[in-house]
């Protein structure tokens, strides 16, 4: 029997309103044949405000933390405070349905692939965002996907839906996420350091419908706000050797300048690149 642990950190959101947890709820696992247990971190919650008991038809926790925490040291409690075989990870905004973990399971039965990551194929709008891949410093998204198929080396996913084993997770002990990042970027950092380890990481069957923030916002100010989180990332993902750290940070000069010229310009670019190298 396939055991999880399901991840799911909300911001600002009541858990009966977070849609992933609303799907996860109308999912029968008993029938599945998997045991669960969902581990809620309530991120930036000053009162806590757990499920109501008859919400959520399978095994819970919930933390609640006052202060807004890195999702990466959120992720590396959890791992400590969890024991099942496998890791799946999700955020508040996606929706999850049973054919999800009857592929996973699938998937996970697989034991001659030697897989240790599992990774959906994430949609938003109908468009393919997850998985990519990685060339050099520039992300690049695939032209086509085959499931149920090995991923390239240098790919790069979402961490919505991503499972992981527990071997890999106690490999990359005491933190097998970058703690210097904290929204943006741990998923990239974390496929990173896969490669690192000799791992290798499995797409397999299921879809996942995912409401991206990054490419959603419609207010300029909050879609700046969000892309100079994202390119302050970078300079910590892309930080291996000399050669890299100054590549990636001529690139975040060249989008502080693409965001900050023309009519269209949403910033001044002093102010863009002193917010991202602050």
């Amino acid at each position: 029997m396939p055991a999880l642990d399901i991840f799911v950190v909300l911001y600002g959101r009541d858990p009966e309103a977070a849609e992933t947890l609303v799907t996860l709820s109308r999912i029968d696992f008993a029938a599945l044949g998997i045991d669960v247990e969902v581990h809620i971190w309530d991120n930036a919650r000053a009162i806590p405000a757990p499920p109501n008991q008859d919400f959520l038809p399978f095994r819970w926790r919930y933390l609640a933390s006052p202060v807004n925490e890195p999702l990466s040291k959120v992720y590396n409690v959890l791992v400590s405070q969890s024991t099942r075989q496998h890791v799946v990870i999700f955020d508040q905004d996606s929706s999850v349905d049973a054919a999800f973990f009857e592929k996973l399971a699938d998937s996970l039965s697989k034991v001659e692939l030697g897989v240790e990551v599992f990774v959906p194929v994430i949609l938003h709008d109908g468009h393919l965002i997850s998985p990519g891949r990685l060339r050099w410093i520039k992300g690049q998204a695939l032209r086509s996907v085959t499931a149920n198929a090995m991923l390239p080396t240098n790919f790069t996913a979402m961490m919505s839906g991503m499972c992981i084993s527990r071997s890999l997770l106690s490999k990359l002990a005491p933190q097998p996420f970058d703690e210097r990042l904290r929204l943006y970027g741990v998923d990239t950092r974390f496929c990173r350091d896969l490669v690192r380890h000799g791992a290798r990481a499995y797409l397999h069957g299921a879809v996942l419908g995912h409401d991206s923030a990054l490419r959603s916002t419609t207010d300029p100010r909050a879609a700046l706000q969000r892309q100079i989180w994202l390119w302050q990332s970078w300079l910590r993902v892309f930080d291996r050797n000399p050669f890299e750290a100054v590549a990636i940070r001529c690139y975040v000069l060249w989008k502080s300048l693409s965001v900050s010229i023309g009519a269209r310009g949403r910033g001044n670019f002093f102010d863009v690149v002193a917010e991202v190298f602050r």
